[in-house]
């Protein structure tokens, strides 16, 4: 998150070409409108009582008289110019892109109109049309500072850190005396990750400008980024009183500059010297840069015994995510949940579960159930989703859905109401009124599907908003008793000699946790020519997010392509950071970047369409693929997976075995490398496996969704019955659906 403070950063907006440097007074005010009333014909003097207006902050009139302007002389590139910047403070980009464009022979004349012209581009996400203007600006002028700032900007938007690293030193060079250069310079190095060059441009602009606050707060947090802790704390002491408001505002920079979901959240606390680092290894994590594995995993062990010491949790939900890519021990990760849990539990000043009596039974004699979905702006998801409620017994089951994201397509969320009995926004309430309105519904159970996605609101059902309280996935065997009743899981997943009482009240289905829903299907078939592999290549691939790649099974994969030398490894379109780091670690490897092939972005039936050009896919070891694999079962590509020690890491292995493919399920990361090798120098093995798998579509448990819905259906039956009869929770199998 941290990170993406660069994207935030000063950016050189669209300006006139004409500037005042001061609010003129109302005298001058009146003496400049006198002269333009005089001589309405007079371009100048119209300009001239634009710019007053301008700089007295009267937007609205200024761009009246700019039109005025440029009525007399539409192709009057000043006037234009002078307009749309009063558009733009008006926020109208689109306006503001329309009237230059009326004029862009004149603006591609100068580097100003050039960078004007780009800016409204870039404002209107027309980023091709905005790169090719800057690129004019800097024909005509090299040293064109705000097209090589801005240019800067929206290489770190796109994740190019180099050329962002560029730009932003070329205009230290060119504009040195203008601060907000060496803090966009030191962000941008901040954003390659070459920390140590970043303090080295905050030390000299320290010494340039020894009273600018934003220098020192950067250094503290370069200083932090760097795993100095002491030295940070250092700098941040010698800011006073004002180091927590100026973190604060730093820290809501970035998250706005990060584009986080639009869910009303409470306010992070202000982050230790040690959670700055944390949050940038994280970031670091997602864009498969594993230099700070084995100082994020120190860290994270240090908190810990610090927490456990001091008896102060702190609220970790994202460490508890990101840890599971890495080596930690799975007793560790449930502690960093377990200490999460505690943090929010104190935040509301909670000492006992909230407790909730029934009010009514339901008049219609079914049962009410709550489900928090993911963000229905995701075809995935909203597919997913209303398939599933299209299967429930609608006569025994009232089902009321809870969407975290405002303003969703209607097509994707009309489908869920015809099947749901509600369909609730909730993204911008807050907490307090997200549960108040969950209690509305009365709900006999809450199934929380979000998990440790972006709508993530743990707060929610720490507040208890139901009588029973389960999650889909928690990615973890270990189960805090806080928020949920029950653990979902299966008998893969939890096999009988894994359920040690610190796992908590298991409710294991038959064959496996995963409830695969969706049916979507590709429109149109892509052959291998369409994404330029060759027909005669082995075609390996894995599409899971960036962030579940770790090295270690980064690793295997490129010893198995140097053991396969026709083998190709398909990925999906990662970033650039992504692709960049991945193709430096299979170099070091001894693997030339061109054997990995990312995908270019595409829609969902696209992308369906290319997995089906792959001959096997490969899990990842510690935070196994799901989504992706399941297509990629569904689309008939066989897979390979290594079952770990954790949920994250058994769920591969639970769905493959579901699908029909148990022999694909190796128990060590050996016999799993060895197995890639031997099928990718074995085509026909390769082909037996697809030939099985499509046989065993018609039966398998994966694809049986109706009959995993039943399930499902029988364990909310039995928990619910036990909480009305006053039982607590107990651990229990899910009987197979008859």
């Amino acid at each position: 998150m941290l990170r993406s403070i660069m994207r935030g950063a000063s950016t050189d907006n669209l300006r006139m070409n004409a500037a005042s440097s001061q609010a003129p007074s109302p005298t001058q005010l009146a003496a400049l409108g006198a002269v333009a009333d005089a001589s309405p014909q007079d371009i100048s003097a119209q300009m001239r009582l634009g710019t007053a207006l301008h700089a007295a902050g009267e937007f609205e009139q200024a761009l009246m008289v700019f039109e005025r302007a440029r009525a007399l002389d539409p192709s009057n590139s000043d006037a234009a110019s002078a307009c749309a910047t009063m558009l733009f403070e008006l926020e109208q980009p689109e306006a503001a892109l329309k009237v230059l464009l009326a004029v862009q022979p004149q603006l591609l004349q100068t580097a100003d109109g050039a960078a004007n012209l780009a800016i409204a581009h870039e404002a209107c996400s027309q980023l091709a049309q905005a790169k090719a203007a800057y690129a004019q600006a800097l024909k005509h002028d090299p040293g064109h500072v705000r097209s090589l700032n801005n240019l800067a900007i929206l290489a770190a938007r796109e994740n190019r850190w180099a050329d962002a690293v560029e730009y932003a030193a070329r205009c230290v060079e060119l504009a040195g005396a203008q601060p907000h250069y060496w803090v966009n310079l030191a962000d941008m190095l901040a954003g390659l990750r070459d920390y140590p060059a970043g303090l080295g441009v905050i030390a000299q602009a320290v010494e340039r400008f020894p009273g600018l606050p934003a220098l020192r707060l950067r250094q503290a947090v370069l200083l932090a980024f760097n795993a100095e802790f002491d030295k940070a704390s250092a700098v941040l002491a010698a800011l006073g009183p004002d180091a927590a408001t100026l973190l604060r505002d730093y820290m809501n920079l970035a998250i706005a500059a990060g584009g986080e979901p639009d869910v009303t959240r409470p306010k992070p606390p202000l982050p230790t010297p040690q959670e700055l680092f944390t949050h940038q290894a994280f970031d670091a994590i997602r864009q498969c840069d594993w230099r700070y594995h084995p100082q994020l995993i120190s860290v994270l062990r240090e908190m810990l015994a610090h927490a456990d010491q001091t008896g102060q949790p702190r609220d970790w939900r994202d460490a508890q995510f990101y840890a599971l890519t890495l080596p930690l021990h799975e007793d560790e990760v449930g502690r960093i949940r377990e200490l999460t849990g505690i943090a929010i539990w104190k935040s509301y000043s909670l000492t006992a579960a909230p407790s909730l009596k029934r009010r009514s039974p339901a008049k219609d004699g079914r049962l009410r159930i709550g489900v928090m979905a993911q963000s229905l702006r995701d075809a995935r998801i909203a597919n997913g989703l209303a398939r599933q409620l299209a299967l429930h017994d609608s006569s025994r089951f009232a089902i009321h859905v809870y969407a975290p994201t405002p303003r969703p397509q209607a097509h994707l969320v009309e489908p869920l109401a015809m099947h749901a009995a509600s369909v609730t926004e909730t993204g911008h309430m807050t907490v307090d009124e997200v549960v108040a309105r969950v209690r509305l519904d009365d709900l006999d159970l809450l199934l929380d599907t979000t998990f440790y996605t972006p709508w993530c609101r743990p707060e929610v059902t720490l507040r208890r908003v139901a009588p029973v309280q389960i999650q889909q996935l928690t990615w973890q065997r270990h189960h805090p008793q806080h928020s949920s009743n029950y653990n979902m899981s299966d008998s893969f997943v939890h096999p009988d000699s894994a359920n040690p009482p610190c796992y908590g009240v298991i409710a294991r289905l038959p064959t496996t946790v995963w409830l695969a829903c969706n049916d979507d299907q590709p429109r149109a078939p892509v052959s291998r020519a369409d994404l330029g592999l060759p027909d005669d290549a082995l075609v390996l691939c894995s599409f899971l997010p960036s962030l579940a790649i770790d090295p270690e099974t980064f690793a295997l994969w490129m010893q198995a392509l140097r053991a396969l030398p026709d083998a190709l490894l398909l990925l999906p379109a990662f970033s650039r950071a992504a692709q960049d780091n991945l193709k430096r670690e299979a170099r070091a490897a001894g693997v030339t970047e061109g054997r990995i092939v990312f995908i270019s972005p595409c829609d969902r039936d696209e992308l369906l369409a290319r997995m089906q050009v792959a001959d096997l896919f490969i899990d990842t070891l510690r935070f196994n693929a799901n989504h992706g694999l399941v297509d990629a079962l569904r689309m008939g590509v066989p897979a390979v997976t290594c079952a770990g020690n954790s949920m994250a890491s058994r769920l591969g292995g639970s769905i493959i075995r579901s699908a029909g493919l148990p022999d694909c399920v190796y128990e060590d990361a050996g016999a799993y490398s060895e197995a890639i090798v031997r099928l990718g120098r074995d085509r026909s093995a390769i082909q037996t496996l697809g030939s099985r798998l499509a046989a065993a579509r018609p039966t398998a448990a994966l694809f049986d969704t109706a009959r995993r819905v039943k399930e499902w259906e029988s364990a909310w039956i039995h928990m619910i019955a036990r909480e009305q009869a006053g039982l607590p929770p107990e651990s229990f199998d899910i009987p197979p659906a008859g």
